[in-house]
């Protein structure tokens, strides 16, 4: 008995085969921008958290090196300074 084919087959855009080991090809190939974009997608938060730990990183130097001079701008004043009797 044949069964009812209520509407027009559709085209194939695209499909994937699994192999009995477990991987995965596609056809047809994702373009290189599709894979690049999967990739990212894929790694989204590792990649944010290590820009937001560089940034802190790149912070927290300038905030040193201006601690760093005030510290030095003070110790040069005091010794440019009178030094009392003599």
């Amino acid at each position: 008995m044949m069964l009812p084919i209520s509407e027009r087959p559709r085209a194939v855009q695209a499909f994937e085969v699994i192999t009995p080991a477990g991987r995965v090809y596609r056809y047809p190939r994702p373009s290189l921008l599709r894979r690049w974009a999967g990739f990212f997608a894929s790694h989204a938060d590792t990649i944010a958290i290590s820009a937001t730990i560089l940034a802190l990183i790149y912070v927290a130097g300038f905030a040193a090196e201006a601690l760093d001079r005030s510290a030095l701008n003070q110790c040069n004043d005091g010794i440019a300074g009178p030094s009392g009797t003599s």
